[in-house]
């Protein structure tokens, strides 16, 4: 059987990289690619993947949100997360949701299609570990990564932004809003995340993986 593949990553570079590699394993197909999280999303819906090579920081929806949107969608192929940020936490946080690995794009390419026979027999990669789905739950703990699903998506956006370090003034003047509204949705945020201030916020934003910073830093005199 032929294993089809899509790869996900906004790195033209990196994907050639990884389809290179694919190239070097008979039986593997790469039948698409996408540099965005809605454009994986569509493609994933309408092409139905056995593998998907997936990033976590994308343009748009993050690879978080594709994995979920995804897997809530019926989706069943493998996804084997593929990413710079080698965060424990986030690699729990994938697990959860449905991601099949979680591996580094530093990883070899031998070891990268080691890993992809890996998740296509049902195994689970969490880094350089190779366990079974259901000791992987053991191991990143079995209860509900909720807490960004209670988000709304106004609340997600005003968390990209804090993230980004605007203040609630240049955050109402980015989307139109009120600060007090601005205020309002802070204030939902942290009782959602049961934290208590905007920084935990902002870091556990950036740990999860549900905000994309940008390669160039932002200064406040750039703010709008």
């Amino acid at each position: 059987m032929t294993v089809r593949v899509l790869i996900v990553d906004d790195h033209p570079l990196f994907r050639k990289g990884v389809r290179d590699t694919l190239m070097l394993e008979p039986g593997l197909q790469v039948i698409g690619e996408a540099s965005d999280g809605q454009t994986a999303l569509d493609m994933i819906r309408r092409l139905n993947p056995h593998l998907v090579l997936m990033d976590v920081h994308l343009p748009g929806l993050n690879g978080l949100d594709v994995i979920r949107q995804a897997r809530s969608h019926g989706f069943e192929g493998a996804i084997l997360v593929l990413t710079a940020y080698d965060s424990e936490e986030q690699m729990r946080h994938a697990i959860r949701i449905g991601a099949s690995g979680y591996c580094s794009k530093d990883t070899p390419p031998d070891r990268l299609l080691q890993n992809i026979r890996h998740v296509l027999s049902g195994r689970c990669i969490l880094g350089w570990r190779v366990v079974s789905a259901a000791e992987a739950q053991q191991i990143v703990g079995v209860a509900e990564a909720s807490e960004d699903h209670a988000l709304s998506p106004r609340e997600r956006e005003i968390l990209q932004y804090v993230a980004l370090g605007y203040s609630n003034k240049a955050i109402a003047e980015r989307l139109g809003i009120s600060q007090q509204t601005v205020k309002n949705h802070m204030t939902a945020i942290l009782r959602k995340l049961d934290l208590s201030d905007r920084t935990q916020a902002a870091i556990l934003a950036i740990r999860r993986g549900w905000v994309r910073l940008p390669e160039e830093p932002i200064f406040p005199e750039e703010k709008p």
